[in-house]
Order: structure tokens, then C-alpha cells, then sequence
């Protein structure tokens, strides 16, 4: 099966946060091919495209279309740019069609002092794959929509932005999305922090990560620069 990943950003976070998470998914994506979409040039992935466009919620729908557009045939894994990605969160074959397939195998870890917490069924844009040809009849629909009556508030493809369903797996490891002042959903800390208490399902929380080791040291390492340093 042929895989591809595009990687987008909006270059809002703080630079040590996106050079740790360029130099892991470099490591993590082995030999597939990687599309990177960016705002400003960026010596990173095979293919570098440049959309000189201020950061909103529609550039952002634009790089990733616009990314899609580049990308083979096949599995197509979004990536986003303060995420760290575990190699065996690419080794999924997911089967192609009609379906948006999540990695719910992932822990929200706190930029300040690596504590980390799970809910389950986590679906996010970040852990998303599905077939290329699915995405970019999805994401060209939204971008349609958006430019019209403005973002509606989902960013995740399936049921409540498409007629098609989406699917959850788990990779063997997780992934680690860090949470820190400028992301674009707010970070909660605690079940009590959840309106509808469905989203605190199987609450968790852990300073040792499975895979990883333990989060403070591993947010230091970024924090300093140092993250993926000999």
C-alpha cells in the first residue's frame, strides 16, 4: 500500500516545539513520503510548498487540500506540527474508501511540566489517515463551505461533517500531543472540566509515558532545543 504524510503549519508555535516535532516525524516516518505545507519556507520533507497567506482556519483547509493534491495515491496521514509521532503510529494499512480512520492511542502532555493525561476514543485531525481521494473530496467540500458561511467549529472528517463514517484504531505506541499556550482547543486538566462528562471516558492521567519515558524530561529536552540532539 502506498503511504504518504503532509504535514502543515501555520508557524504559530513556539519554534522549539515545531523543530522537536519536525525532527521526530523525520525519524518516525522512515523511508514514506513526506508533503510538507507551510506559510514561510521550511528546509523540511520531500516537498516543500509555500501558501504566502496570513494563519486562519480556511489557510489551514487550503494548505491541507493543497497538500493532498501532491500526495500518491493511497493512505494519506495528516500531521501537525506540535504533535511527536511514534514510528508505529505509520505502519497502519488502513483499508481505503470510504471511511476516516483515527489512532486514538494518544496522550495530551502539558508543555510546562510533562504531565500527561488519556480520555478515550480521542478522535483528532492529527491522528487522522484515509484514502487521498477521500480527503480531497472532503477537504475541498469544506473549504467550499467555510469560504461561503465560515467555519462551522469541526475539524474532524466523519459524521458530523461528511456522510461517511469514521473509525477508531490504536498503534502499538502512543502518540504525544502536546498541549502548551497556542493551541487551537482548549486544554483541560481534569474530568470536572468537561461540559458533557461522555468526553472524560476512561480519565487518565501519568508523568511516565509508555514508549517515551517520562514526560518532564521529555518536555525539557524540548523546551531547551536539545530534542532529538546526539
Amino acid at each position: 500500500m502506498s503511504k504518504s504524510l503532509l504535514y502543515y503549519t501555520g508557524h504559530r508555535h513556539a519554534e522549539e516545539i515545531e523543530q522537536a516535532c519536525r525532527v521526530q516525524l523525520d525519524k518516525a516516518r522512515g523511508s514514506l513520503e513526506l508533503i510538507a505545507v507551510s506559510l514561510k519556507p521550511i528546509d523540511f520533507g520531500d516537498v516543500n510548498v509555500v501558501i504566502p497567506l496570513e494563519p486562519s482556519k480556511v489557510t489551514m483547509t487550503r494548505q491541507i487540500l493543497d497538500g493532498l493534491y501532491l500526495c500518491d495515491p493511497g493512505a494519506v496521514f495528516l500531521c501537525e506540527n506540535d504533535v511527536l509521532y511514534h514510528p508505529s503510529h505509520f505502519d497502519f494499512e488502513p483499508a481505503l474508501g470510504s471511511v476516516f480512520w483515527y489512532n486514538t492511542n494518544v496522550w495530551r502532555v502539558r508543555y510546562a511540566d510533562g504531565h500527561a493525561v488519556w480520555t478515550d476514543d480521542l478522535q483528532q485531525t492529527s491522528g487522522l489517515c484515509a484514502d487521498r481521494d477521500l480527503l480531497v473530496a472532503h477537504y475541498r467540500g469544506r473549504l467550499a463551505l467555510m469560504q461561503g458561511m465560515g467555519f462551522d467549529g469541526h475539524y474532524e472528517p466523519g459524521p458530523k461533517t461528511s456522510k461517511h463514517a469514521a473509525l477508531n484504531w490504536q498503534s502499538r505506541w502512543p502518540n504525544l500531543d502536546i498541549r502548551h499556550d497556542g493551541t487551537l482547543t482548549r486544554s483541560k486538566w481534569s474530568p470536572g472540566e468537561f461540559r458533557n462528562p461522555y468526553y472524560a471516558r476512561g480519565w487518565s492521567e501519568t508523568g511516565d509515558l509508555p514508549g517515551w519515558g517520562p514526560g518532564r524530561e521529555l518536555m525539557d529536552k524540548v523546551r531547551s532545543g536539545n530534542y532529538g540532539a546526539k
